[in-house]
């Protein structure tokens, strides 16, 4: 968050990057938020530690939904965001999202008690981050 955002057609600076909205299924980014408008995550070409690349500024939009309202007030911010399991056990507080930068596929929730494999992600909302129970260790015979 804070990085430039940058317009592969102009070369120009178009605004910093606020939030990446993303969908708990299919776990995966469905947008960015650069200012108040959005690009869909199909228009970005480049996500590096320097810069977000967009293909052009005609790709920013008006939040197009609901769950882009809500990301626009922050109530979707993930990072911090409790994570609780479906079976209401806390698993801890989202430090980190490592995601595919081609796909924008989610592939590890970091947690302060560690990693969560994105194939356990549930659902997410203005209270927390929800992940499907991890199974317990197999008993040692």
């Amino acid at each position: 968050m804070g990085t430039r955002v940058m317009s592969k057609a102009s070369a120009e600076r178009v605004a910093k990057l606020e939030r990446v909205v993303f969908d708990a299924p299919p776990r995966r980014v469905l947008a960015v938020q650069v200012g108040k408008r959005f690009v869909d995550w199909s228009a970005v070409s480049g996500l590096g530690t320097d810069a977000v690349v967009i293909e052009s500024e005609e790709h920013l939009r008006p939040a197009a939904d609901a769950r882009e309202e809500r990301a626009l007030g922050g109530d979707l911010d993930w990072k911090g965001k409790r994570v609780l399991s479906d079976h209401g056990n806390e698993v801890g507080t989202v430090t980190e999202i490592e995601l595919d930068e081609n796909t924008g596929a989610i592939e590890v929730v970091e947690t302060t008690s560690g990693r969560v494999s994105a194939d356990r992600l549930l659902a997410l909302g203005s209270y927390c981050l929800v992940v499907r129970q991890e199974p317990p260790p197999p008993a040692s015979a």
